[in-house]
């Protein structure tokens, strides 16, 4: 009963304070969005996200045969979709000009979220629940699309436009903030105990709370001078 209420109200702070903090960034990725004259390709992003959603599946399945630990878990799910996101910079660095890539992975890295969060969706329709809880846990994923933007955006806007090192820090706490959301549920479905997870809880609202500031100084680094 305990673990229902920890989770009740952490699904509570991702509606309010999570979809506040959502808002915010995707105004900010928006307006740096519109400030880069780059347009992408019709149909990569789509392509793209899709692909990379195909590939995270196969190996977090893969990892997840080896290890059922809950902490393993969120932990393969942030490192595998934080690195593949970020995929289309990578490889294409130097190649194409920093503007088209920031464009392109962003974009792919709504389309990996959308069509997660489409699968999300159908699996919550498909499994009894009440209409309230339901619709609550929609607006969860709805916000995760963002967050998900949001995470990208960081290392993205320090690997094209600042150093290495900055990029690399940014993908660290993209890591950290995936996996602090993913866990706590994680947690309480593999049986951890009461004080695990009101942890786990409380980093993944730490993670929350950063995401704000965060993202705000990673996107300064984006400027149209520096295309």
């Amino acid at each position: 009963m305990m673990i229902a209420k920890i989770l009740g109200m952490y699904i509570g702070v991702i509606v309010i304070l999570g979809g506040l903090v959502a808002l915010d960034g995707l105004k900010k990725v928006r307006e740096k969005w519109e400030e880069l004259p780059e347009t992408i390709r019709p149909l990569h992003d789509l392509f793209g996200g899709i692909l990379l959603l195909f590939i995270s599946g196969i190996l977090e399945l893969s990892i997840w045969k080896i290890y059922r630990s809950p902490l393993i878990m969120a932990l393969s799910i942030g490192i595998v979709e934080e690195s593949l996101k970020l995929s289309p910079a990578l490889l294409l660095l130097g190649k194409q000009r920093r503007s088209y890539l920031w464009r392109l992975t962003l974009g792919t890295a709504m389309i990996f979220a959308v069509f997660e969060t489409l699968s999300y969706i159908s699996a919550l329709t498909l499994a009894p629940a009440q209409s309230g809880i339901q619709g609550l846990l929609f607006g969860v994923r709805l916000i995760v699309i963002v967050f998900h933007v949001l995470w990208t955006a960081i290392p993205l806007s320090y690997l094209l436009y600042g150093r290495k090192s900055e990029a690399l820090a940014g993908w660290a706490f993209a890591v950290f903030a995936h996996s602090a959301y993913d866990y706590p549920v994680l947690a309480a479905s593999g049986g951890e105990n009461e004080a695990m997870i009101a942890v786990a809880v409380f980093l993944s609202i730490f993670s929350i709370l950063c995401l704000k500031i965060t993202v705000s100084r990673a996107l300064q680094t984006v400027t149209s001078s520096q295309l």
